[in-house]
């Protein structure tokens, strides 16, 4: 750990900052210190994917920085975010050294790996109510651990994590509100039948 800190940089990114560049050098990897933060495929058209969110305490590690000097996604501030820049050269340094820091760092990689390779399949084989049901439970169970969850997203952000245009997103979900199975007042949004959404989510 001391290793590594000692060529930190501390940079904080207001809400929209692009905090990484899809298609740059990998010259550092970043740890959130604290905020929330999206990864993002961007498509020469304009129609974006959110793959995940990054949390407090999240690692940007994946997209180049190990096998290749390219970064394969942008990383964008949702809220205000603290992180640290970390020279890419050390950690290369520290997985040659240190095993049992490789078998750890790639576990990590493997689950967020595994978690953007799950989404990419709902959004190419689920209907468009299983697509808003995998991103509510994401929402509720992974980023903001609660029910309700007061959320910081904007509609739009919402339909690139789902793979939909933003009105498509609102009809489906207004579908759910009409149904029972959720409900929002202004940023909060409440699951009120989750047995009902996880098996849309399995149904697609």
């Amino acid at each position: 750990m001391e290793y590594l800190m000692t060529c930190k940089r501390n940079v904080v990114f207001n809400p929209g900052e692009t905090i990484i560049k899809q298609n740059t050098s990998t010259t550092h990897f970043v740890c959130i210190k604290d905020g929330l933060a999206k990864v993002v495929a961007e498509s020469a058209k304009g129609k974006n994917v959110i793959l995940r969110l990054v949390s407090t305490h999240g690692l940007i590690t994946a997209g180049g920085i190990i096998s290749e000097d390219v970064r394969h996604f942008t990383v964008t501030a949702i809220t205000k975010v603290e992180c640290c820049f970390i020279d890419s050269s050390r950690l290369h340094t520290l997985l040659a050294r240190n095993s049992a820091f490789a078998y750890e760092l790639l576990k990590y990689n493997n689950k967020q790996n595994i978690q953007m390779l799950d989404s990419l399949v709902g959004l190419t084989q689920k209907y468009m109510p299983g697509r808003v049901a995998d991103t509510l439970l994401y929402l509720k169970n992974q980023i903001y651990q609660s029910n309700p969850f007061t959320f910081n997203l904007s509609k739009q952000e919402l339909a690139e994590m789902s793979g939909m245009t933003k009105e498509s997103f609102i009809r489906s979900f207004r579908e759910l509100e009409l149904s029972g199975i959720v409900k929002q007042d202004r940023k909060t949004i409440e699951i009120l039948n989750e047995d009902d959404l996880v098996k849309i989510s399995k149904n697609g």
